[in-house]
């Protein structure tokens, strides 16, 4: 059990976070300092260093928050006692409500205009973003690989293919700020769409003994 110091301590490391959050994506991350969270939360920048040690580690705790919520998700849709095309259809749906969401887009546009000037940045957030969704999801692949449900081919790659058939032309458009309009589904991919595509790549000879459950 925590104590109320404890307890402190973690809704102040929360407050942090959230204000750093907001202050990256209106500052970008190479115009993000220490010195300007500090301010902006109105305490010492001593304090904000008790709670971080670097703006890099503040960085990684502000992904860490925004993606805590949707890995559990994930973890839960994944499982492997759900059928197959169940989970992997339930998979797109989430991923692709997920990077079409504002502050997702938002945070797409920073990295994309400052990966030259701070790689760092790119490189956390794919760590701790979509490093993470494509590690769980090779894994659960590998699974029904290995059980015959799934064409034996490389389950990362898989993964990455079904991740790009998400995020298809739709969220290209999204990040430069054009409108998903009309009824083309590569304007507007449906997890059910992505699903069909997947298995028609990936999917076992039906009369074989792994067809998809």
């Amino acid at each position: 059990m925590k104590t109320k110091r404890e307890e402190r301590r973690g809704e102040r490391r929360s407050s942090i976070v959230q204000t750093a959050s907001r202050f990256f994506l209106d500052n970008g991350y190479a115009g993000t300092t220490m010195s300007g969270i500090a301010t902006q939360l109105g305490g010492s920048k001593g304090t904000l260093w008790s709670y971080f040690s670097s703006k890099e580690e503040l960085f990684a705790a502000c992904i860490e928050e925004k993606t805590e919520a949707f890995r559990a998700e994930l973890v839960s849709v994944l499982d492997p006692a759900v059928p197959l095309r169940q989970a992997v259809e339930g998979f797109c749906l989430r991923f692709i409500t997920r990077i079409r969401m504002p502050l997702s887009i938002e945070l797409y546009r920073l990295l994309a205009g400052e990966g030259a000037r701070a790689p760092e940045a790119s490189r956390i957030f794919y760590e701790r973003g979509p490093g993470v969704v494509e590690a769980l999801l090779t894994g659960f692949l590998s699974g029904h690989v290995e059980a015959g449900r799934l064409r034996r081919d490389p389950p990362l790659e898989m993964a990455q293919v079904l991740m790009s058939l998400c995020t298809g032309n739709s969220h290209q458009r999204l990040l430069l700020g054009q409108p998903c309009s009309g009824h083309s589904w590569a304007a507007a991919p449906s997890p059910a769409r992505v699903t069909e595509l997947f298995f028609r790549m990936y999917g076992a000879e039906p009369d074989g003994p792994g067809a998809p459950a």
